[in-house]
């Protein structure tokens, strides 16, 4: 079986391979690792794999439980669990994916764990998350957990830029700031993050983009983006002052202004913007007023 695509899985597609070459894959199983790593991307290459699918189309056997930022509910797995009494409409299996797992609500935990004790023929169920801990124990019980694990940032980096055509600074860039995770990199590729984080920092930063305000972020979402991107600038410069490696600085296309301003900064004032940077989290999460935020966090920047 071949993962085109899921560079550096190679432990975890080693074990799922072990159990379809000797017929066992089958009942309950947990993705774990970190959030954006691939482990979704992986759970749709096996169903694709073993019910013949083609390459980009959906197959009716696949069945994917997703709920973004809400709770995953009991209507949800008894949606899931009359699917499981039926055959397979196609292919081999009916095959469940449930993402972001540790959302399952207390009542839809049991439901499931129902579904889990007694799982029927033909039937695979795959649970993706990065917080394994936030699952109940008994669904963990019921399942055998897979680990995944983040690509070297170098190896993401080579393979951006020879699968995706990237050039070196902007794959550079996405590897080492999504810190090895395929799939946060191949979603930021997408966003233009690359091509914008210039823009942002000079316009924020720098005494000439004051200008370029206006065009600060506006929603919550934009804003949380920005201060990531902010805080991922701070820690560079916090990196080379303190003598560590250029090649493992996240924005290494602005060196030379990176450089100048870890003359510039003392540990200390390093210290207090990226709390400040923090606390601004923080202030996101409860409803301050956005613009008030970002005022405040230019004046502590502006006055270091």
């Amino acid at each position: 079986m071949r993962f085109s695509g899921c560079v550096g899985h190679d432990k975890p597609i080693s074990i799922i391979n072990s159990f379809i070459e000797s017929n066992r894959l089958s009942g309950a199983y947990i993705f774990s690792g970190p959030e954006g790593i691939g482990k979704k991307v992986v759970a749709r290459m096996i169903a694709q794999e073993l019910n013949g699918a083609s390459e980009g189309r959906e197959h009716p056997d696949l069945h994917i439980i997703e709920s973004g930022n809400s709770q995953i509910k009991i209507e949800d797995i008894r949606a899931m669990q009359h699917q499981a009494s039926l055959r397979p409409y196609e292919g081999k299996m009916n095959i469940f994916i449930i993402d972001n797992a540790h959302r399952l609500n207390p009542e839809a935990a049991n439901s499931l764990l129902k579904l889990l004790e007694e799982p029927p023929r033909d039937c695979l169920f795959i649970l993706v998350t990065h917080k394994p801990q936030s699952i109940f124990k008994t669904v963990l019980s019921r399942c055998k957990t897979i680990k995944f694990s983040p690509l070297p940032r170098a190896d993401l980096e080579s393979f951006l830029i020879s699968e995706h055509s990237l050039d070196r600074q902007s794959a550079h860039f996405l590897a080492y700031y999504a810190e090895g995770r395929l799939g946060l990199a191949l979603k930021l590729k997408d966003s233009g993050l690359a091509g914008e984080k210039n823009r942002m920092l000079d316009s924020f930063l720098l005494p000439e983009g004051a200008s370029d305000r206006d065009r600060a972020p506006q929603n919550k979402e934009e804003i949380r983006a920005f201060l990531n991107i902010l805080a991922s600038w701070f820690r560079d410069i916090y990196l080379l002052k303190s003598g560590l490696g250029q090649r493992e600085a996240i924005h290494a296309d602005r060196e030379s202004d990176l450089l100048k301003l870890s003359r510039k900064f003392s540990f200390k004032q390093l210290d207090d913007i990226v709390t400040c940077i923090s606390e601004s989290f923080m202030y996101l999460d409860n409803n301050i007023n956005t613009k008030l935020l970002l005022h405040n966090l230019g004046a502590q920047l502006w006055t270091a």
